[in-house]
């Protein structure tokens, strides 16, 4: 059926169908294609969109609409359609239609050109008008919807999705108004967790906008697709009913508590073959409303469901574990230039030392998901061991004996990095020719795999001594211990605390210095300190601390785009005034210190030979532990002279115009940094500044979403209360107060005894631990930074929840179990607003 060329400015339903998008809006053309299906709809009509622009285009204030939409007035863009004249014929051809409808009660929803789509619902960004009465109210309505167009919320959802002002317009769609007895919403698909074999139903009393616009808590059922079998259910809370009322208008209502379902199981099924129809015809999962009228269900909506998780299928052990150790590492979004040019390369090296242990490591261009060069998630696929690991592992476990752990640092591999690190950090990059810059930055990645394959030369023998002492202890009926005692190694993480810890003493030392940190945010402390001599001085010692320590990572070491400690020298000032706020933490035996203490005093260690040989034996374990964290150590000392060269790309664009601002240069890709002459030709800034601008708009639509689908860490409850689970990595029990911690800004905000919540750690949240008495964080396994310190802090801790951020916030009172890995309310105090623990 054509339905180009028509200039009506009404159409019947039935005459509709996806072709007519254009004239009829998302809304109007899918109602067609259902009706087409056989599928029950309220008959009814579609002003077109020709209408609309007709009424604008005749308008006397055509020219003042125009100019309110180029200055974003919307507010006086709707003020001015909203009186707009409707010709004669228009208004008739509406009336009429009206009058063939039967003169009843109607709905009248709005239908846009852009609506309704798989990547853009649109969803309640338009106005719709319900159980409308008589053509003067009708007309009326028509007019309300054309203006709903320009609603801001409705003009933000098109900026945020690339679609201009100009490229819009709207339709109006009218049906018989179904007086429900119960209305909802029916996913094909389930939103949350993508299943496909699951329908997903909404239901309550009244009319369907109570759900739809959320100002219920409505029956939810889920369905087995198939055959029509509830497989969960809950009651609503009815908090707000919305029924009709005679001669036009709603009225909102409250009912008592449900005591039972809106929807018996025949209807359930009904629904859902209802909704096997409707995904047959589309051809894709669909988000319908519904609505029961006199035991009859009618369909009044039926769109794509938008951003549908994929199916992942079941997450085995190897990928959970893959999925809390990404989270961890790349703890926000990489820039499509952090990806190709640090990120890639630390994880090549991963790879490298991976496959010299036989073990296939999942190739990151294969995890990842993108969208115009911008990852949007990233998802974890299980490390394979081949036929060969075996063979693999015995061979480097006998070579593995050439490299006692003791002696690495005296390796010669060490010390000719570390020459390089202070050449590239001595490079003067403005002296650089722009084509130069790209040999630097090569120089600098290169650094990367020598450390990589000292850890492949070096970690075997260390970890055969900590698995050896692993068997002494459970000998003792100590094997609960290994962790704990690994914990107490010397590494350089401690050293580094130890140094920050010191000018923390110094601080608390000096009144002055104390008033100064104590009264100033962290940004204007550095400033009030250049002023006095005292604060000179302090300065001094901060300045060989962060010489010394400054490459440390703020928020991952995956991404060149952070800044590090040096970079950002107000972060550490941050760290040191929650480290000086009130007294100095009393020095306490840490969980390491306890179970040394045990492990001395045990009666098979009486015997003093016998005692040396575990000590012994206990000392070259930790190596597994020293040796670990300090090569982490030492492989970020690469990431700030990255930063500073991809920087430089960014200045050096920035000044010839390329670019807005350095940062800027983040949202390239490094191949898309060469140019084909310099000063840059005017093709290539055309190209950057397209490309920037696409994926800037790209990253903002994501904003805070998810990397990695939360599926991948969902657990199953420890305890059926609980309101979030994850994986118990700290032993013990407790209750008390929560306090958010989304980064180092929010150091100083935590006190003593309150309970650690946060996204993500890393070795710079160390001094937390010691004021924290529990720690809850949304990423992390029982190996990674925050498990290893809070064990030895002796603090409860639960890793890996995917959302305790959202879910919790300050001041909640909830218990943390680190032995099964659960976290309950206290007395339901918990003001959060995630409590579903849903994955939207």
């Amino acid at each position: 059926m054509t339905t180009t060329t028509t200039q009506l400015p009404v159409r019947d339903l039935a005459t509709l169908n996806r072709d007519c998008l254009p004239i009829a809006g998302g809304k109007g053309a899918n109602l067609g294609e259902l009706l087409a299906a056989g599928v029950p709809v309220p008959g009814g009509f579609v002003v077109t969109t020709e209408a609309y622009l007709k009424a604008v285009r005749d308008s006397d204030v055509r020219e003042d609409i125009e100019r309110a939409i180029a200055d974003s007035a919307f507010a006086r863009v709707r003020e001015l359609i909203a009186s707009v004249h409707m010709d004669a014929a228009t208004e008739s051809a509406i009336t009429d239609a009206y009058r063939r409808l039967g003169g009843g009660p109607v709905a009248v929803r709005s239908s846009g050109t852009a609506e309704d789509l798989a990547d853009a619902a649109f969803a309640g960004q338009h106005d719709t008008f319900l159980n409308v009465v008589g053509e003067a109210a009708l007309i009326d309505a028509v007019r309300d919807c054309w203006a709903s167009l320009w609603t801001d919320r409705a003009a933000e959802y098109r900026r945020d999705r690339g679609i201009g002002s100009t490229d819009v317009a709207i339709a109006v769609v009218v049906q018989e108004m179904v007086a429900s007895d119960a209305a909802g919403v029916m996913f094909t698909a389930d939103p949350v967790s993508g299943i496909r074999e699951h329908v997903v139903i909404d239901a309550s009393p009244g009319l369907g906008e109570a759900v739809v616009s959320g100002l219920v808590t409505p029956d939810h059922y889920v369905a087995n697709k198939k055959n029509g079998k509830v497989l969960d259910s809950a009651l609503g809370r009815r908090e707000v009913v919305i029924r009709s009322v005679e001669g036009g208008g709603t009225v909102e209502s409250h009912e008592d508590a449900a005591t039972e379902p809106v929807l018996d199981t025949a209807t359930v099924r009904e629904l859902v073959a209802l909704g096997r129809r409707v995904e047959a015809h589309f051809g894709a999962p669909q988000d319908t409303e519904w609505a029961l009228r006199d035991g009859r269900l009618y369909l009044v909506q039926a769109r794509p469901i938008t951003a549908i998780p994929e199916p992942i299928g079941k997450v085995r052990f190897p990928q959970r574990m893959l999925a809390s150790i990404l989270a961890e590492i790349i703890t926000r979004r990489p820039y499509p230039l952090d990806y190709s040019s640090w990120t890639i390369n630390m994880f090549a090296g991963v790879r490298l030392f991976a496959s010299c242990m036989g073990v296939t490591f999942p190739d990151l261009e294969k995890m990842k998901v993108e969208q115009d060069g911008v990852i949007t998630s990233l998802r974890p696929q299980a490390p394979k061991p081949g036929p060969l690991t075996p063979v693999i592992i015995v061979r480097n476990l006998i070579r593995g004996r050439r490299f006692p752990a003791a002696t690495w640092e005296a390796d010669p591999r060490l010390s000719a990095f570390l020459t390089e690190i202070d050449r590239l950090r001595a490079k003067d990059l403005s002296a650089l020719s722009y084509q130069e810059l790209d040999t630097a930055l090569t120089e600098a990645l290169d650094t990367i795999e020598p450390m990589m394959l000292l850890r492949y030369d070096y970690l075997p023998r260390t970890t055969v001594a900590a698995l050896r002492f692993r068997l002494t202890l459970a000998r003792l009926g100590l094997g609960d211990k290994f962790g704990l005692l690994l914990a107490g190694a010397e590494t350089k993480t401690l050293e580094t605390n130890r140094a920050l810890a010191g000018l923390a003493e110094r601080i608390r030392r000096d009144d002055w210095l104390r008033s100064v940190f104590a009264d100033n945010d962290a940004a204007d402390i550095r400033p009030i300190l250049a002023d006095t001599e005292t604060g000179r001085e302090f300065l001094t010692a901060f300045a060989a601390f962060l010489d010394e320590y400054g490459h440390r990572e703020i928020t991952s070491i995956a991404l060149a785009s952070e800044p590090v400690w040096r970079d950002s020298p107000a972060t550490v000032l941050g760290i040191l005034k929650g480290m000086t706020v009130g007294d100095a933490p009393e020095p306490k035996q840490t969980a390491s210190e306890r179970a040394f203490a045990e492990l001395l005093a045990h009666p098979k260690l009486r015997d003093q030979k016998r005692r040396d040989r575990v000590l012994r034996r206990l000392d070259a374990a930790r190596y597994f532990t020293s040796f670990r964290e300090d090569t982490h150590f030492y492989m970020t000392m690469p990431q700030p002279i990255v930063r500073r060269i991809l920087l430089e790309y960014g200045a050096r664009l920035a000044e010839a115009g390329v670019l807005d601002e350095a940062m800027d240069v983040f949202h390239l890709h490094r191949g898309e940094l060469e140019l084909s002459a310099w000063p840059p030709a005017v093709s290539d800034v055309e190209r950057i500044r397209d490309l920037v601008s696409r994926r800037a708009a790209i990253r903002e639509r994501l904003g805070d979403a998810p990397l990695i689908d939360r599926r991948y860490f969902a657990s199953k409850a420890a305890d059926a209360d609980a309101l979030l689970t994850g994986m118990p990595a700290s032993a013990g029990r407790f209750t008390g107060v929560v306090r958010i911690v989304n980064g180092p800004e929010d150091f100083h905000t935590l006190r003593e005894g309150e309970i650690l919540v946060a996204p993500f750690t890393n070795p710079a949240w160390t001094p937390l631990f010691q004021r924290a008495a529990a720690v809850i964080v949304d990423t992390g396994g029982a190996m990674s930074h925050a498990a290893i310190v809070a064990r030895e802090y002796g603090i409860p801790a639960v890793l890996g929840t995917a959302n305790a951020v959202s879910t919790l916030n300050d001041g909640d009172r909830v218990t943390v179990d680190g032995d099964t890995g659960s976290v309950l309310a206290v007395d339901g105090a918990v003001t959060g607003t995630d409590r579903d623990l849903g994955f939207s």
